[in-house]
């Protein structure tokens, strides 16, 4: 009996021990299921984060890509949501964000992020000067797959990325040399802009224009003309169409955040705006001030002969001071306005320059260099470049102060009795083009080593006219000006003046190469700076 019992007791307590473990195996299957349900969500919302970041670049770099065509922030919203939704995600909310200027009269703060304005530690930004960052903050709806088995349906996730379209610091360049009151055209070609192809050698009828010429006057006759027409009624050409073509150029361009500067050159420099000359940060009055200076300049008169070598030429027989296209001189005042020497030093107060902008050249000439001075302004004649050999008894025929083995043949160092004009230029070429390793403007190349105190700017050249490659006053190297003006571009390009790609082997005369271009006529110039506003260029910067 008490065998019988204990048996008994043995096959219950073996029962009881198996359904425990049944329960135990139970949870353990549970607890399985819910390790890996949170591992497959864990990875899902993971995969999203990711995804989401990543798309969220994507979309902060195309709002900053409109920024710089001078969207609105809702368009900027709306372009970093088209983003999105190119790559595969249905967001909750997008909302690109800027330090907008406008927002205090426009009542638009929905979009504004004061942190992207200037004074503020993050990102970090010039104490006036606003900078193009965007900032774009993104929210998605990421669904679970097991997770909603305990109430857990979903989540918000959300990332953010600032992106900057360059900011631009920009130097026109221009020539107001007295040739540009002369503008000349070409056979079978819509010179002015009317869509009828011309004929440039009628001669006679109501129409006629004289061989080869649209315009042909005088500085001094055209500049009365327009004073006494006033200012809407300027007469000299092709010198308006730059002017005009310059206004648009500068219309594209987002002030504030964008700056100008105006530099013109014939006989000497003159500095008619400097970059932070302008107010700001309110954008329409920056641009009328821009403008404003473009309207005010002149094309110049012949010098006079003798007395002040800063105001007359060289009564001596000597075309001393007599030139009138000093590119060089154009150059060196335009590098100089990225960085101010202020102290007399050679070096630049930090404080005067923005090294987060993008630093740019455009320098337009209806012609080859053939002025230069030592010191600006000349206190002698003996300041003007010019060697003895390129001017009478040695050479009785021009070019002048330009010796007939120019561009692209041999080039003389400084110091040189042969130094010329074209040297020169070629000189400040690369002090505006090839980099300084005191300055924030990196550029790799081979003259580093030659130009020390470069600025590392960006050269955009434009040649106007026939003279620029077809120079009748210097048949030895009619092509003296494409010559120059395509080694700028080539300094100003990647800091190789000896090399451009884009440009070697010669493609020949009038073609657009690199960073030079050529327009015939100045009715041409509005396609040229067309050309180079569209290749201001974006960068991810956090």
């Amino acid at each position: 009996m008490w065998n019988r019992l204990q048996r008994r007791s043995q096959q219950l307590s073996l029962g009881s021990e198996r359904g425990q473990a049944l329960v135990l195996i139970a949870l353990a299957f549970i607890g399985l299921a819910a390790f890996v349900g949170l591992t497959v969500d864990a990875g899902i919302l993971f995969s999203y984060i990711g995804h989401l970041r990543r798309a969220t670049d994507a979309a902060s770099l195309a709002a900053a890509n409109q920024f710089r065509e001078n969207r609105d922030p809702v368009d900027l919203s709306n372009m970093a949501f088209e983003m999105l939704e190119l790559n595969g995600l249905t967001p909750l909310g997008v909302v690109a964000k800027v330090c907008d200027l406008d927002a205090p009269t426009t009542g638009i703060w929905t979009y504004n992020d004061s942190s992207l304005c200037p004074g503020e530690t993050n990102p970090p930004t010039g104490p006036d000067t606003p900078r193009k960052y965007v900032r774009v903050e993104t929210q998605l709806q990421v669904n679970f797959a097991f997770l909603p088995i305990i109430g857990w349906d979903s989540t918000v996730i959300r990332a953010n990325s600032i992106s900057e379209a360059a900011s631009i610091d920009v130097v026109l360049a221009i020539d107001v040399s007295e040739s540009m009151t002369v503008d000349l055209c070409y056979d079978d070609r819509d010179n002015d802009g009317d869509g009828i192809d011309d004929e440039c050698y009628e001669t006679t009828g109501p129409d006629s224009e004289g061989p080869n010429l649209i315009y042909e006057d005088d500085a001094a006759t055209c500049i009365a003309v327009t004073i006494a027409d006033g200012p809407d009624e300027d007469k000299c050409h092709p010198f308006e169409e730059v002017r005009e073509a310059a206004k648009q150029f500068v219309g594209r361009m987002y002030f504030p955040y964008d700056r100008v500067s105006v530099v013109t050159f014939g006989r000497l420099p003159t500095v008619h705006l400097e970059l932070d000359g302008c107010p700001q940060p309110v954008a329409a009055d920056a641009l009328a001030c821009v403008v404003t200076e473009l309207d005010d300049i002149q094309v110049e008169v012949k010098p006079l002969v003798g007395g002040d070598p800063a105001v007359h030429c060289d009564s001596g027989g000597t075309p001393r001071g007599c030139m009138t296209t000093n590119i060089g001189d154009g150059l060196r005042q335009a590098g100089g306005r990225f960085c101010i020497d202020d102290n007399g030093n050679g070096d630049c107060d930090r404080n005067e320059m923005r090294e987060e902008a993008v630093w740019i050249v455009i320098l337009l000439t209806d012609g080859a260099a053939n002025a230069a001075s030592a010191a600006n302004p000349p206190t002698s004649f003996d300041d003007w470049i010019c060697p003895a050999s390129t001017y009478p008894p040695l050479n009785t025929d021009p070019p002048w102060c330009r010796d007939t083995d120019s561009s692209p043949g041999t080039r003389h160092p400084e110091g040189d009795a042969e130094y010329d004009a074209d040297d020169y230029a070629r000189d400040m070429a690369d002090f505006v083009g090839c980099p300084n390793p005191n300055l924030p403007q990196p550029v790799d190349g081979s003259c580093a080593s030659t130009a020390p105190g470069g600025q590392g700017a960006v050269i955009f050249a434009i040649g106007l006219g026939k003279y620029v490659w077809d120079n009748p006053d210097d048949p030895t190297n009619p092509r003296a000006g494409e010559w120059l003006l395509r080694y700028a571009a080539s300094a100003g390009d990647d800091g190789d003046p000896a090399f451009d790609p884009f440009c070697d082997p010669d493609p020949g005369t009038k073609v657009d190469c690199g960073n030079y271009y050529f327009s015939p006529t100045g009715a041409g110039l509005v396609r040229v700076f067309e050309a180079i506003a569209s290749r201001i260029f974006t960068r991810i910067t956090h």
